[in-house]
């Protein structure tokens, strides 16, 4: 590790929020959204081409085109100004760009700027990395990141006994540069992950930006098989035991279910679950968990969009419980607590099982599905809201613990699994309020 004290800072100590994040995103490097359902969908690519390259705006309408597009005259104008931008896109851009080229293009752009930022084009490199991190299993250093609030792609945790453990990264620093390349400008966590992960064996490096000293530091980590496990958990005191679930990935329910029962046969009364800086997972990962932890209840409410129609329906528990009717719990939960883990902890919550500890939680209240393209590629729509039990929408609200507890200075940029008893006040408030519980 080398000291980069040849670079000027490009943002001081505490990083300007830009004043239009480019599709800002809190997922973390896995790239998990709250509910993220593989539909294949095949496209007929060439014929579309064929016919939008046959347009001709006094011509031709949305018909013609073979898209479900009106015949009115602001569609018209619309599809002739389309053509005009790829008329002079084609004849004067410094670069020769392929039709093929310039439809991808058209394709990211009419996903990318519907103003959301849970949808978006995933290239076919992209798609394939999303489903390589949400089975646990990746060649990389260990890292778990997001594009935080200021859209920087930040360090959320570190995994033990990792690459970047090992190399001395730690939780809070900012990528700036991946073997050479500046990322400080990219637009989501897909695309440096893509600059990171490699071959096992091979060194990347990187060049960070640490908030906590206003310096650069240049590292040469690398990279290793990584099974990033889900799921830790340990007998606390007093029967009490703690679960962290690091998120909702492939998988994460089975093992879940056994730590909750291991620590039952321990002698654990309570249990605390720990979803700091889960930024999500899959929903039927969660609702199995929630289903195991609750007698016959409601989990949440979706209200959406789908085949061009809206729709309302429930998700529920059924009537058996896997664990004693008076278990009761604390949940841990921050400002990278997210969708999935959202969910988790206000179901619990409003169902009168949990008691929310830490700070208030990011605020995704909304669902996702990743459509697979006959090429690879694919998009995420954001096609519903959830309502939590209690009537709540958290979109852009977040959750608000129940007791607002935040962790001291010395325990910044240190990984929650790293962190002392004395160090993590949001664990031991936890333990504090189980002990009150006949």
């Amino acid at each position: 590790m080398n000291d980069d004290s040849g670079f000027q800072p490009i943002y001081p100590a505490q990083p300007p929020k830009p004043e239009r994040p480019a599709r800002p995103q809190i997922w973390k490097y896995v790239l998990t959204v709250l509910i993220s359902v593989l539909i294949t969908f095949t496209l007929t690519a060439g014929a579309g081409v064929l016919l939008f390259l046959g347009y001709s705006a006094s011509q031709e309408t949305g018909s013609d085109l073979g898209l479900p597009l009106d015949d009115d005259p602001e569609t018209l104008a619309a599809l002739a100004k389309l053509r005009a931008i790829y008329d002079q896109v084609d004849l004067n851009y410094f670069e020769d760009l392929t039709d093929a080229q310039m439809l991808e293009a058209m394709a990211r752009g009419l996903v990318d700027e519907l103003g959301n930022r849970y949808t978006m084009y995933l290239t076919a490199e992209e798609n394939q990395q999303i489903a390589e991190s949400m089975s646990g299993n990746y060649s990389g250093i260990g890292a778990i990141v997001a594009m935080n609030q200021d859209s920087f792609v930040e360090i959320t945790e570190v995994i033990a006994d990792s690459p970047a453990e090992e190399a001395g990264l730690q939780v809070g620093d900012l990528f700036t540069k991946v073997d050479g390349e500046d990322v400080t400008g990219f637009k989501d966590v897909s695309s440096v992950a893509a600059l990171v992960r490699g071959e096992e064996g091979t060194p990347v490096g990187l060049v960070i930006y640490r908030p906590s000293t206003a310096k650069y530091v240049e590292f040469t980590v690398t990279r290793r098989k990584i099974t990033n496990v889900s799921i830790a958990y340990r007998m606390l005191e007093d029967g009490l035991g703690y679960i962290m679930i690091r998120d909702f990935s492939s998988g994460v329910a089975a093992n879940f279910i056994a730590a909750v029962q291991d620590l039952e046969a321990q002698g654990a009364k309570h249990l605390v679950f720990d979803v700091r800086n889960n930024t999500g997972g899959y929903a039927d990962e969660v609702i199995s968990m929630l289903d195991f932890l609750l007698p016959s209840a409601t989990i949440a409410t979706i209200k959406g969009r789908s085949d061009g129609k809206a729709y309302e329906k429930s998700w529920t528990s059924g009537a058996s419980m896997g664990v004693s009717a008076d278990m009761r719990y604390a949940i841990l939960i921050n400002g990278m607590s997210a969708s999935a883990s959202e969910l988790f902890s206000g179901c619990l919550r409003d169902n009168g099982k949990a008691w929310l500890i830490g700070e208030q939680s990011f605020g995704k209240g909304s669902g996702t599905i990743t459509i697979e393209l006959s090429d690879g590629s694919a998009i995420n729509l954001t096609n519903f809201l959830y309502y939590l039990p209690g009537g709540d929408c958290i979109e852009e609200i977040g959750l608000t613990p129940h007791e607002e507890v935040t962790l001291p200075e010395d325990a910044a940029g240190i990984s929650i699994s790293r962190l002392t008893l004395k160090q993590d006040t949001q664990l031991k408030a936890a333990i504090d309020y189980l002990k009150t519980i006949d």
